[in-house]
This record gives C-alpha cells, structure tokens and sequence, in this order.
C-alpha cells in the first residue's frame, strides 16, 4: 500500500517537470516579442586566417540590452559594401531555430566567406573590403552599422572576395 503513493508522487513529479522543459518549446516562442536591431548590441568579429585555406571565418554575435526578453527568429540581415560600389550579402544555411534571449543574454553566428590571397588584396583581388558592416535582426527593417573588430579587439576590415558571406544557424552564445 505504501508503494502506490510513491508512484503516483513520482509520475507527478515527471509530468510536472515535463511541462518545464515544454516551456522553451516554439508555441511559447510565438507569445513572446521579437528582438529588434534597437534592442540588441552587435559585435562582427574576423578570426585568424587558418593556413592554406581559401576561406576566412568570422562572427556575428547579439547581446540583448533591453529590458525585457525577446525571440531571436531567424537569420539576421548582412550586409558589407564599399560606398556605393560592390556588396556582399548574409546568406542563411542550415535552419534556423528561434532562440529565447533573456536580458544580458546573447546570439553568436558564424561566418564563412572566400578571403582575400594576399594580406594586402589588390582591387583585382576583391570586389568588397570595408571596415564596418550593416547588420539588422531577423523580421526588422532597420539595420545599424557595425565596425568589424580581430580576435585581439583592435579594429580589422572584412575582405570578401566575392558577392555572398555564408551565415551558420543563430545559437545562443
């Protein structure tokens, strides 16, 4: 008689617990208010250059600064371009989950882009080089302009050869 109370207490505690995790589901996600380029600070990082690779890597990282949390829903916008010359442009690949950011929290996707064969591209070399990026959250219409920073925090240029920067999935940071 003693065992089926434990039991019962048992399976109350799972299904309970259950319901937790069901919090973070994506119907919850809908209730909830997407990030806006206001909300969030916006940080493109380039990484070092891996030997003999014709591809660079880089990063674009979101902290939310507001005051209340929001939904990161989708791949968010990119764009680099030298005045009004050449642009390459974000291209989400892979499928993009919503991700839940409460306040002080953060999003990281990753960059691949064909680089520059030389330290010092010529004009020949790459159709894009700038030092800043214009960036916007998923679903908004206003971006912001971004600089671009190295790994050790000092200033860099993204060098893109080519019209198309490839963007990983949004994980939170």
């Amino acid at each position: 008689m003693r065992k089926r109370p434990l039991t019962v207490a048992a399976l109350a505690v799972l299904v309970l617990s259950g319901g937790l995790v069901a919090c973070d589901e994506p119907r919850v996600h809908a209730l909830r208010a997407s990030c806006t380029t206001a909300d969030l600070k916006w940080k493109v990082t380039v990484l070092k250059k891996k030997p003999r690779s014709t591809h660079r890597e880089g990063r674009l990282s979101a902290v939310n600064t507001g005051a209340s949390e929001c939904v990161f829903r989708g791949f968010p916008a990119l764009l680099v371009h030298v005045g009004k010359g050449p642009e390459a442009g974000g291209v989400g690949h892979g499928r993009a989950r919503a991700v839940s950011l409460p306040s002080g929290k953060g999003v990281v996707v990753d960059l691949r882009y064909r680089g520059a064969p030389r330290e010092r591209p010529s004009q020949d070399d790459c159709l894009v080089s700038d030092g800043a990026a214009e960036v916007a959250a998923p679903r908004d219409t206003k971006g912001t302009r971004v600089q671009v920073w190295d790994e050790r925090g000092e200033r860099a240029r993204l060098d893109v050869c080519g019209d198309v920067i490839r963007m990983g999935p949004p994980r939170r940071a």
